[in-house]
């Protein structure tokens, strides 16, 4: 689901049936072929903060008081996010990040592009504000890592060429 969208992952699983996972009475194996992952699409939807492929030192907190995802740093430490295949079309030039929470620092760095910007605050957690940046990132497709320091909550990022 890291693309945000539902694919078949290639590989062996193991059905297992019974009346419980300790009362196994049927047991088979079976082998699918799976579906070969696309880059994402990041110019036309861009990225959901909680679509990561690998994180560290990240934690999952609500994007709102009703609905949604967002990321944050765990514990005062460093998040680490890194979205794979990122299909930047024929580049972009500007990215937006949808932030709330407290004052922090967000490094961005995609296809040899890196930027760095200071976000002040909200006035409260669910206080989502979009920030602006230039990210001159050459067109293809590009892994992007993310870098978020400080209390600050990261819903979405988006991107314009």
């Amino acid at each position: 689901m890291a693309r945000g969208d539902w694919r078949l992952e290639q590989g062996r699983y193991d059905v297992l049936v019974g009346a419980s996972s300790e009362d196994v009475r049927l047991r088979a194996t079976v082998t699918l072929d799976g579906e070969p992952a696309a880059p994402r699409p990041v110019l036309r939807r861009g990225l959901s903060a909680a679509d990561f492929d690998e994180r560290g030192g990240a934690a999952l907190v609500d994007r709102t008081k009703v609905s949604g995802d967002a990321v944050t740093p765990a514990s005062g430490a460093a998040a680490e996010l890194l979205y794979r295949a990122c299909d930047f079309g024929t580049g972009v030039r500007t990215v937006r990040l949808e932030l709330a929470g407290g004052a922090g620092t967000v490094e961005l760095s995609a296809g040899g592009a890196r930027a760095t910007g200071e976000f002040p605050g909200t006035p409260g957690p669910y206080d989502c504000t979009t920030v602006e940046a230039p990210l001159p990132v050459a067109g293809g497709t590009h892994d992007l890592r993310l870098t978020l320091r400080g209390p600050l909550r990261l819903a979405h990022v988006g991107f314009a060429g």
